[in-house]
């Protein structure tokens, strides 16, 4: 047999020790290989577990947004609809208390089309960095929706599944109570549960996406229930000003007779923001 006949068939026996192609043929090898690759991986991750992770950063003790919509047209026909809003926080440790106000008008050809107005008080109590628990109330006005006043009082737990430099997601769950006016006299109450989540993403560093919705469900007819979601994505222009796209969604799964079952609002509005840091 040759020099050259015996490095062929005793490479595969050698390749372990010496630079050539690693054959997988044999089960020693598979083992090597294997444990060769655990050691790797749970180097690498004591690695990147030993990097030091930037915390989040905590959120300003006081919030103030004011927000303005308005969009007009003439010639064939003259419509304005007009948008107003507001939200006020405030996080005195370990509590934090939000209050928020929307209002809609639309008017075409002078004849007025759409207006609602809702509004929303929420306080919680931080229990843990993870868990809080809340109460809040909801009020709703929109005639053209069949609703003349809606009052909703919960009470719940909230819990913080993501809590990233960049990304951010709440999850809601609480019992309440639903008190509902309709045209006519007509009246709905009922116990609910009600089901929730907010996500915020900072996709830049002058650029915010958020998505809130919430499922509610009345006890005493859950084919009656709600659903209501809002996407937002926030540009900042300035330190002070930010331009804001929305897309709102309501849906009632009974509403009153006469009325649709979704109501939808899409909006491109002027955004001020006041902060003061802890």
């Amino acid at each position: 047999m040759s020099d050259d006949d015996a490095v062929e068939t005793g490479s595969s026996s050698r390749s372990d020790n010496v630079g050539g192609t690693l054959s997988l043929t044999s089960p020693t090898r598979r083992r090597r290989v294997a444990a060769l690759v655990v050691v790797l991986a749970l180097g690498v991750g004591g690695l990147a577990s030993a990097q030091p992770q930037a915390p989040p950063e905590p959120p300003p003790r006081f919030d103030l947004t004011a927000q303005f919509t308005f969009l007009g047209t003439t010639g064939n026909s003259e419509t304005s609809s007009l948008g107003l809003g507001a939200e006020l926080a405030w996080r005195p440790d370990p509590w934090e208390h939000l209050a928020k106000a929307k209002f809609v008008r639309n008017e075409t050809d002078d004849v007025l089309s759409a207006r609602s107005f809702v509004a929303l008080y929420r306080a919680s109590r931080r229990l843990n960095e993870r868990l809080s628990a809340y109460g809040q109330y909801d009020f709703q006005r929109d005639i053209f929706a069949g609703i003349e006043q809606r009052h909703i009082v919960e009470g719940g737990l909230s819990y913080l599944a993501i809590r990233q430099p960049r990304q951010r997601l709440r999850f809601d769950a609480g019992l309440g109570y639903l008190y509902e006016n309709h045209p006519l006299d007509e009246h709905f109450d009922s116990m609910t549960i009600s089901l929730g989540a907010r996500y915020e993403a900072d996709i830049s560093a002058t650029a915010k996406f958020t998505y809130e919705p919430r499922y509610l469900v009345t006890v005493s007819d859950a084919g009656a229930y709600r659903f209501e979601q809002e996407a937002a994505l926030t540009a900042a222009l300035t330190s002070l000003l930010s331009l804001k796209l929305s897309h709102s969604v309501r849906y009632s799964a009974q509403p009153p007779v006469g009325f649709k079952n979704t109501d939808t609002i899409a909006a491109v509005s002027l955004v001020a923001k006041i902060r003061r840091a802890q």
